[in-house]
């Protein structure tokens, strides 16, 4: 089975997004686990810890019989990478899966991840991504070129926390000529500095 791992706090990539780079690795053979739709949708979009301690470092499958994810743990059950399968493997996987018996895992979400926002490339997204983290760095570190920012797009909202709400408001949805502008005003050197 080929898969394509991401970060636990990472969107999945599709096969179709995959690149030069990524991180794809050929798996022969996988523990297969079937599960309910709440436990795959903590797996797809959560950071999680393991309490199964066959579960701890080890890379597995579980899905509920229609989706299935390719699953690496650390040694303390901390989900470290995920994957989907490639096309190829995915038909098997969810065909060795629908056959299982419903599993149990004992996990806990400590945290959730955006859902990923489809119509858009992998290359905006990941733009988008950063734009999002760089202006909430610019709101918690350096205010004045917050507000220097907030200026040049006419925010201008009373309180702080308003034009903080009001700019995240403004690029939440697609990836517009906002989007770009941001995304070279904040690469360029005056902003990188600040880094």
């Amino acid at each position: 089975m080929i898969v394509n791992w991401v970060k636990e706090d990472e969107e999945l990539l599709e096969p179709y997004e995959w690149s030069n780079g990524d991180d794809i690795e050929i798996i022969s053979t996988l523990s297969c686990f079937k599960v309910d739709q709440k436990t795959l949708h903590d797996f797809i979009y959560g950071c999680l810890h393991i309490f199964d301690q066959k579960l701890c470092q080890k890379v597995f499958a579980i899905g509920d019989g229609h989706y299935a994810l390719a699953i690496e743990t650390d040694d303390q059950g901390k989900l470290c990478y995920r994957s989907v399968f490639d096309f190829c493997d995915r038909d098997k996987m969810n065909k060795k899966i629908a056959a299982l018996e419903l599993s149990n895992i004992h996990y806990q979400m400590y945290d959730e991840g955006e859902m990923k926002e489809y119509g858009l490339t992998r290359e905006e997204r990941l733009k988008k991504q950063f734009i999002e983290q760089r202006i909430d760095e610019l709101y918690m570190e350096n205010y004045d070129d917050f507000l220097m920012l907030c200026r040049q797009l006419n925010i201008e909202d009373a309180q702080s926390i308003q034009k903080y709400n009001h700019l995240k408001n403004k690029i939440a949805k697609g990836y517009t000529f906002i989007h770009e502008i941001l995304f070279y005003e904040f690469t360029k050197k005056e902003y990188k500095k600040g880094l």
